[in-house]
């Protein structure tokens, strides 16, 4: 029973987010120190479920985050890539610079990829992936999706991915990049 209150618990506490998302407090940071903390939060409760967590830091760039949210979603999709991969894998989390549409401007985006080597997502879900409450997974709320895609757009970005069954994800989270004069020397 303690269990079936914990669930319920997560479920009120995912649903009340994601009707009532707080403001993210915004502050520049350097994206390889967001990755990295990650890297380490998880790398070891993975292993467990043999998963590699790479880690891929091709640029040292500012981004302007709240970094609490940021990990939040970062943790979402590494989790969803391990629960794809039945037997293991790996799952990258790569930094880069890219030109990338935003907010209707091409700019020097920053991208976070979190790339997985499961299943993939077939066409079906594909249609409802970001929709609230809709989830492929027994224990899922179906709304890790939804609120990251809200904090992340709530940052000024926005979400992309690529699939192809049977040989994996990446899902791209996309961020303006930092005023020069936002950026402390």
């Amino acid at each position: 029973i303690g269990l079936e209150i914990d669930r319920l618990e997560r479920i009120v506490r995912d649903f009340l987010q994601f009707a009532r998302p707080a403001e993210p407090e915004l502050q520049v940071m350097l994206a390889d120190q967001l990755l990295r903390e990650i890297h380490g939060l998880l790398q070891s409760d993975l292993a467990r479920k043999s998963v590699e967590l790479k880690l891929e830091l091709l640029a040292a760039v500012p981004i302007r985050v709240d970094s609490n949210k940021m990990k939040q979603v970062l943790i979402n999709f590494i989790q969803n890539g391990a629960d794809s991969m039945a037997t293991g894998g790996v799952v990258t989390l790569r930094l880069r610079q890219d030109q990338q549409l935003l907010n209707g401007r091409l700019v020097d985006a920053v991208v976070i990829d979190i790339a997985d080597q499961g299943h993939g997502i077939p066409p079906e879900v594909q249609k409802r992936l970001f929709d609230p409450f809709f989830t492929t997974k027994e224990e899922g709320t179906g709304l890790g999706l939804s609120i990251s895609a809200r904090i992340v757009e709530k940052h000024g970005g926005v979400i992309q991915y690529q699939t192809q069954l049977n040989h994996g994800t990446t899902f791209s989270i996309v961020l303006p990049p930092v005023p020069k004069d936002e950026i402390k020397s």
